[in-house]
């Protein structure tokens, strides 16, 4: 499908500022769960003006391979009959722009390497994320748009859903809840590897312990207590 849409390619970087579209949260990665997507919020249509047909689509795509040329899971044919595996773009009365709410992580995609529909495997690596505006007969379209020059960072699909709970810690949101007494030593481990924080706690028998992780994503947390060691997922929100 890219190779279709690549003859549509410019760079805005030049012609126009990127106040037409803001995409929240902002910086972002594969993994920071829903999306926003705002579009026209100042009034600036001139990436693409919905002109006299108001219903607008994102098609999109993800780059996970080196090359920048190819949406290796995109969102399949551009047909009208596909419209429905597209995001829709609806604008928003009361905000006064167009407003779009997905996860890329979770959706479901066209795999070009194996022709098939399938939703991101986890560790694969997201360089780019990619989309353009249509109306909903893709009379007309936007040129391709890079999700890098709106705040989306490169990162590896991490599994956040099989969070790990155990009969002495249960794993919430940005903090763990330790559920027996003792000495614990946490390393906290953001998804590159950095250690961002190291931490003794003395537990006397229940005790909801927040991390205070700044940001929002996924952090890894190695527990030690005597001679048992574990490793956790830790979501924050």
């Amino acid at each position: 499908m890219k190779t279709t849409l690549l003859s549509l390619f410019i760079s805005f970087t030049c012609l126009f500022g990127f106040s037409q579209i803001e995409l929240q949260p902002n910086p972002s990665d594969i993994n920071s769960g829903t999306f926003v997507l705002k579009y026209g919020e100042f009034g600036d249509y001139s990436i693409f003006d919905p002109m006299s047909n108001p219903n607008l689509y994102l098609y999109t795509g993800l780059q996970t391979d080196t090359d920048p040329l190819t949406w290796d899971y995109n969102d399949g044919e551009f047909l009208v009959s596909n419209l429905g595996q597209m995001i829709p773009l609806t604008y928003d009365n009361t905000l006064g722009y167009y407003i779009a709410t997905f996860n890329p992580k979770t959706r479901t995609y066209f795999e070009e390497a194996t022709l098939s529909m399938t939703t991101i495997p986890e560790n694969t690596e997201v360089f780019d994320w990619y989309f353009l505006i249509t109306t909903n007969d893709l009379s007309r379209q936007s040129a391709d748009l890079k999700g890098t020059d709106y705040g989306f960072n490169s990162s590896t699909v991490l599994d956040v859903d099989n969070y790990t709970n155990t009969n002495d810690i249960i794993v919430l949101n940005g903090s763990i809840k330790f559920l027996k007494q003792g000495q614990y030593n946490l390393s906290v481990y953001d998804v590159l590897g950095k250690r961002i924080k190291k931490e003794t706690i003395n537990n006397s028998g229940e005790l909801l312990y927040d991390l205070k992780l700044r940001s929002s994503g996924l952090y890894i947390v190695q527990i030690t207590s005597g001679s048992t060691k574990k490793t956790v997922k830790v979501l924050k929100h």
